[in-house]
């Protein structure tokens, strides 16, 4: 049976402040690792419940979380829509009320403005052939600058494509390396990595095609 006096700690002395933190905030220290990792079914079971505790909150509290957050929006909507109801009617029966003594006042000021309006039409239309104006420039800059964006666009989705063995490679090399560790560990001196398959995407021709490829969308 492994003894715990061969484990040798060579890092907690260097962090004395963060390990008393991990250990006060999660319950989690140098002594329940070992006794877990020497096979103690007390830290064990600690460490499991530990887990599931864990992978239940990450499972469970985004929903939780979005659904206090609906209902606190929706009763923070409906006061504040109520209060804004209330305001607006406020004002809708003050204005009926007033209604009747300011039609004159209102007829009065209708005439004035017609004649300011006549005065500004001039203004107004130059204003807005100039506005006019701006505007096509605004949508030409717009549209030639989708079409620079389009373009980067395309280069980098046909990028990514042939760039996918690559990517393909080195996830099949990290399986691989972690499949090989796991069977040295398991099996020590009796391995044998040749039961061990391994993927291979960049093979010679292939590498040269997709470096073709890529070369056109550099």
């Amino acid at each position: 049976m492994v003894k715990a006096k061969y484990i040798k700690d060579h890092v907690t002395g260097y962090g004395k402040d963060v390990s008393r933190a991990t250990r006060n905030k999660f319950d989690i220290s140098n002594q329940l690792i070992v006794k877990a990792a020497l096979g103690d079914e007390k830290s064990l079971t600690q460490i499991a419940d530990m887990g599931k505790l864990g992978e239940r909150l990450q499972m469970t509290l985004p929903t939780i979380k979005d659904h206090l957050k609906n209902y606190i929006q929706g009763n923070t909507q409906y006061n504040q829509a109520l209060s804004e109801l209330y305001k607006e009617g406020g004002k809708g029966a003050l204005a009926i009320d007033k209604a009747a003594s300011d039609l004159t006042l209102e007829n009065t000021r209708f005439n004035n403005l017609l004649e300011e309006y006549k005065e500004r039409l001039f203004t107004s239309l130059e204003a807005e052939e100039n506005r006019h104006l701006d505007q096509m420039d605004t949508i030409e800059l717009q549209a030639w600058v989708d079409s620079q964006m389009k373009e980067i666009d395309y280069k980098v989705q046909m990028e990514n494509i042939s760039n996918k063995p690559y990517v393909a490679q080195l996830k099949a090399d990290q399986d691989y390396e972690n499949k090989k560790i796991q069977h040295i560990l398991e099996h020590g001196s009796d391995s044998d990595l040749s039961l061990i398959p391994r993927k291979h995407y960049i093979t010679n021709p292939l590498s040269r095609m997709w470096q073709n490829i890529r070369d056109l969308f550099s």
